[in-house]
């Protein structure tokens, strides 16, 4: 049905039996509980008002509700880097008064919805891959650090104005009789709290119960006239629908928008893809960029904040049992009646509760693990992991961004220009050609050399190709043939073509034969229309490397 195409969630309501509605209820109210401490903790983090937080939490999770190709089990909300990337832009664009940022971001996040849009219906869901996951594990710890650095005037109630990383730490020592102890050790209290749920009880989630200890504390004790920072009476109502406000340089807010996408949409796919294989549910990259679009569309016109896949929202409705869009309907009807009913106990709330959240979510998102196993599989995306981290430290969140595409374009141009080269030889037990450096033990055939090279030759790696079989022919100097393993050439243009003719020509001149085994589609293709093919002779290219090699043998006992 055509209205099931423009709103997918639809399907997933027409499913629900009678005896599922409490359950999947159950899980929107749950999500709602998550989203609620998350929201206010967010909106600080961007440096908004805090009720912008439960806004951006209302009409977007019912929008992707509604509009998600994955609504059945994706959970959208506020996300740390996004925030954190957000309160950065608008501070870039000169707007610092509280009461003038949220038009501003509303307008970034209309945006940035609007953007999603377009790029679904041009079909560049690819662009999730603009950041390969080496560089955001690096890309995300330096916003788990940044993130740390910030939540310092919170937990501390001293104002800071230093950036960077360590200046906060170095001015902090300068107001050192300045420091609210008292605020310190609630915040550090109930962090110890979360990450002892999170270790101990992980399917109970830790803010909603920090957030309702603290307030009854604070209720109790009178924390606010203690000194301790509350968040103030926030304001009773939904939000209206309100025309963002458009400030900055056109250059400087499409950079910051094309940012903001690519770090939303990375994030959210990840999320999607993560969860999607728990529930056999495989991620639409191009459909998610629409549902993407149409929750930051509605948080823009809705006084909120840019949106995206949600870890923890999704990981709670999933475990609530909930795998339709009635969950994301009931979580945003649950945030909507405390909007406009129950603002007033939250009033209370120490600001050292929404420090200690952020503070877990910084230790979150620094995945050391993640940097672990990069040292044990390829040492050089360890090192295009810690660059990013740099990046974002010292150039900026925003900036970070860019220095993240940059990092995991140029670690596919370094892997694509440098392919990984091997010697074979034929190894008896296994039937097979293999590569001596795994295999020592493999057999070579006399004045015969096996050499493959693990990818195309092209224009970014056609000379480094015929350095590395001059190379391996000065390791071996009595090889009289040649067998080159193209298994691995899947692709040719115009320097494939140069590389092999110029190759041919040196092998020549030595006293070489050239034989090739393997290679396919576009490969051969070029072979064949470019002339090499004769060149080389056709009966030297082989449909396999063995074959290659036997004919080779064949042509040495002759």
């Amino acid at each position: 049905m055509l209205l099931d195409r423009l709103i997918p969630g639809l399907s997933t309501l027409r499913g629900v039996g009678l005896a599922d509605i409490p359950r999947e209820i159950g899980a929107g109210i749950s999500v709602a509980a998550v989203a609620i401490p998350i929201g206010l903790a967010y909106a600080r983090l961007a440096g908004l008002p805090p009720e912008i937080g439960l806004y951006a939490s209302i009409f977007p999770t019912l929008a992707y509700a509604l509009f998600g190709p994955s609504s059945r089990y994706l959970v959208i909300g506020p996300d740390t880097a996004i925030c954190l990337l957000l309160g950065s832009t608008v501070t870039a664009l000169g707007v610092t008064a509280l009461d003038q940022r949220a038009p501003v971001v509303a307008g970034l996040t209309l945006l940035v919805g609007l953007s999603c849009i377009a790029a679904s219906v041009l079909k560049l869901g690819f662009i999730a891959n603009l950041i390969s996951r080496p560089v955001l594990v690096g890309y995300l710890a330096g916003v788990s650090l940044t993130l740390l650095v910030k939540q310092l005037p919170g937990i501390t109630q001293v104002p800071l104005e230093a950036p960077g990383l360590l200046r906060p730490f170095i001015e902090l020592a300068g107001h050192f009789g300045e420091i609210h102890w008292p605020t310190v050790a609630l915040a550090f209290a109930l962090l110890a709290i979360l990450r002892a749920m999170k270790r101990f009880t992980p399917r109970i989630p830790g803010p909603p119960v920090v957030v309702v200890g603290a307030l009854v504390l604070s209720a109790a004790l009178a924390l606010e006239a203690r000194g301790f920072a509350t968040i103030g009476a926030l304001p009773a109502g939904l939000p209206m629908l309100a025309m963002p406000v458009f400030t900055g340089d056109p250059a400087e807010l499409t950079m910051a928008v094309a940012g903001l996408v690519v770090v939303s949409f990375a994030s959210g796919i990840l999320t999607a893809r993560s969860f999607g294989q728990k529930v056999g549910a495989p991620s639409q990259p191009n459909r998610e960029l629409a549902g993407f679009g149409a929750a930051n569309i509605a948080a823009g016109l809705f006084q909120g904040f840019a949106v995206t896949g949600a870890d923890s929202r999704t990981a709670v409705a999933l475990s609530s049992g909930g795998r339709t869009a009635l969950v994301g309907i009931a979580a945003a009807a649950t945030i909507a009646l405390v909007v406009a009913f129950l603002t007033g106990p939250l009033a209370l709330l120490p600001e050292a509760a929404l420090g200690a959240i952020l503070l877990s979510a910084a230790i979150d998102l620094f995945d050391l693990a993640g940097f672990r196993r990069l040292a044990r599989i390829d040492r050089r995306e360890l090192h295009f992991a810690l660059v990013a981290a740099a990046g974002v430290v010292w150039v900026g969140v925003l900036q970070g961004v860019f220095v993240a595409v940059l990092l995991t374009l140029a670690h596919l141009v370094l892997k694509v220009s440098r392919p990984e080269h091997r010697i074979m030889g034929w190894h008896p037990e296994r039937d097979s050609l293999v590569s001596l450096r795994r295999y020592p033990d493999a057999r070579l055939s006399p004045r015969i050399t096996v050499f493959l090279f693990e990818g195309p030759v092209m224009f970014l790696n056609a000379e480094y190709f015929r350095e590395r079989v001059l190379a391996a022919l000065a390791e071996y100097p009595d090889t009289r043939w040649l067998v080159l393993n193209a298994s691995g050439m899947h692709h040719a243009d115009t320097s494939t073509v140069d590389a092999l003719e110029a190759l041919k020509e040196g092998l020549d001149r030595r006293g070489i034969a050239l034989l090739i085994g393997g290679g396919h589609g576009d490969f051969r293709a070029i072979l064949e229309r470019s002339g090499v093919i004769e060149l080389i002779g056709r009966e030297s290219v082989h449909t396999t490397a063995r074959e290659a090699l036997i004919a080779a043998e064949a042509a040495r006992d002759s």
